[in-house]
């Protein structure tokens, strides 16, 4: 699959500085909400390259609940890619890129400034974790969440759609399950 960017914003800015959410989970102590500390545990994803990234971040049975059809492991200097593809029609794509990134600067080295119209990224609270969500408008919406899972790395799931066919109200939905998932597998091979 071709290689993307991402708009540039200070996505890790927020995340390192830790801002906090109106949509902060009860779960989550006042004290760490206030002070935009992450109340869960670093996940260490050091093991999973390119070859297990896909089963790693969804499994067979996450995958076909989502509508998945495909995947595409990719890689490039820190960082690894799954695109899960839920259509073969390359005019009118449809799916979902997980991507792990080691540090900030490997995340901060796939942004640029080309997309038209992005929406300002907003700091949101994820199974405990600082995140930050962004919407993207233009012939392919997108809807990304970009989550600090500790030890300097992160976690980006994007979910993505022709203009108009999904609402944007579902397409953050959607991103926000799947991170959740992601997260969660992610978590479970820790243990």
């Amino acid at each position: 699959m071709s290689s993307r960017a991402w708009p540039l914003v200070s996505l890790s800015a927020l995340l390192v500085t830790g801002c906090s959410s109106s949509e902060t989970p009860a779960t989550t102590s006042a004290k760490s909400a206030a002070e935009g500390t992450s109340a869960a545990a670093p996940i260490k994803a050091d093991g999973v390259d390119e070859s297990s990234i896909c089963q790693a971040a969804l499994t067979d049975a996450q995958q076909q609940a989502a509508g998945i059809e495909d995947t595409e492991p990719d890689s490039a200097k820190g960082e690894v890619s799954c695109y899960f593809l839920m259509t073969s029609d390359e005019d009118n794509p449809a799916g979902y890129v997980v991507s792990l990134f080691k540090n900030e600067t490997a995340l901060l080295q796939v942004a640029d400034a080309t997309d038209a119209s992005p929406t300002k990224a907003v700091p949101v609270i994820l199974k405990g974790r600082n995140a930050a969500r962004q919407v993207m408008y233009g012939d392919t919406w997108r809807s990304s969440l970009t989550v600090d899972i500790g030890a300097g790395q992160f976690l980006y799931v994007e979910r993505y759609s022709p203009a108009h066919v999904v609402a944007e109200k579902d397409l953050n939905n959607q991103a926000r399950k799947v991170a959740g998932q992601v997260l969660g597998n992610l978590e479970k091979r820790r243990a």
